[in-house]
């Protein structure tokens, strides 16, 4: 059975550190939970807000990225130096430290694995321990304690039918490639119909971050 997702959306250009980072929670199931509006802001449990994108779990336990309306506003996902345009009503298959632009926003997506529990974004303030930099490394570290699916330069590329069963990959000798080439990352993952999970309702009353 899924689980909810906790990951944090990193604002890209924000001025004041302490609304850099916001940590979420991703419900199971295509409801009214965790979405971002036409300017990048991030609403909780808002059914009359209007949606650019949806931030949810599937079945099989991926963190799903969905545009519902196909006259909306543009959503780019980026991976890797590359950029795909999400399609509408084809959900996308997000990963560690993927970008999503919306509304002339950067943000960065850190997925940090199940949610211990379900509560309504709040921002992560980092500790003043010196310049800006260092307050960014610092805030840096504590979003990313968690994270999993490592992130790295990766290729984009659209599936329409992707695997139900993701497959093993294939082993490589240590001496089989150059010691400073990486593996290959995996591509951005567009799919037809994902396995959706049963919604589950969360505690508390909707809010709104932006």
């Amino acid at each position: 059975m899924p689980e909810p997702i906790a990951l944090c959306i990193e604002d890209l250009d924000a001025v004041d550190e302490d609304r850099r980072y916001l940590r979420c929670v991703a419900l199971t199931g295509r409801q009214p939970g965790l979405r971002l509006d036409d300017r990048g802001g991030a609403h909780w449990c808002s059914p009359g807000e209007p949606a650019a994108c949806e931030l949810w779990v599937s079945a099989d336990q991926r963190l799903i990225l969905f545009r519902p309306e196909e006259d909306g506003p543009v959503v780019r996902v980026t991976r890797g130096g590359r950029g795909l345009e999400v399609p509408a009503g084809k959900p996308v298959v997000l990963i560690d430290q993927d970008g999503v632009e919306v509304g002339g926003r950067r943000l960065r997506i850190h997925v940090h694995g199940v949610a211990p529990a379900v509560s309504a974004p709040d921002y992560l303030v980092p500790e003043r321990r010196g310049s800006g930099r260092l307050m960014r490394a610092a805030a840096a570290a504590l979003a990313l304690g968690a994270a999993v699916g490592a992130g790295g330069c990766k290729r984009v590329e659209v599936r329409d039918t992707p695997p139900s069963v993701e497959p093993v990959p294939e082993k490589v000798a240590p001496d089989a490639r150059p010691p400073d080439t990486k593996p290959a990352p995996p591509p951005v993952e567009v799919r037809d119909r994902p396995p959706e999970a049963k919604p589950v309702k969360p505690p508390g009353t909707p809010k709104k971050a932006q």
